[in-house]
């Protein structure tokens, strides 16, 4: 079992690497909560992500899901990439301004993780459910805090920021 100072240490690497993230970030996916095995996050609904019906697209929920069970399994420290991911729609996310998502474990092994996600509208109503499978490599997470301490120095080294 892990420290508490890895457990927060990896935590914190974790919430770094979100940033890295580009896709999710491009849609608009943002992390809000992370503890070990575990993570919450929330998708802001705006126009581009409706589908031709008006509800929200269940491409972009999917990726709010493994991008949240991606971050709750990646608190173990190590380099994971999806093996597999299955989506139940439940109810059309209409009218809503937030889809968000919860990240529980399942089943946390040396290789193998699967987590269980649930995505509900702003009025709690349950809109999708979902379970994901991640392949956990032996290869430690970047140092994404380093690497945003990085790019914050160069930067503010090319006069963008203040230092």
């Amino acid at each position: 079992m892990d420290s508490c100072s890895n457990v927060e240490s990896n935590v914190a690497n974790v919430a770094a690497r979100t940033k890295h993230n580009r896709f999710a970030e491009y849609i608009g996916v943002r992390i809000t909560k992370i503890a070990q095995d575990y993570a919450e996050g929330e998708l802001p609904i705006r126009e581009e992500l409706l589908n031709p019906m008006g509800l929200v697209h269940g491409g972009c929920l999917c990726t709010l899901a493994d991008t949240v069970a991606g971050c709750a399994a990646a608190t173990r420290g190590r380099v994971g990439v999806t093996l597999d991911c299955r989506m139940d729609y439940l109810h059309p996310a209409r009218d809503t301004a937030v889809v968000r998502c919860v990240a529980n474990p399942q089943r946390v092994g040396r290789t193998i993780m699967v987590y269980r996600v649930y995505l509900t509208d702003d009025k709690g109503e349950a809109v999708a459910a979902g379970t994901f499978t991640f392949f956990i490599k032996n290869e430690p997470l970047p140092d994404y805090i380093a690497e945003s301490a990085a790019e914050l120095a160069a930067v503010q080294a090319a006069g963008f920021l203040p230092k």
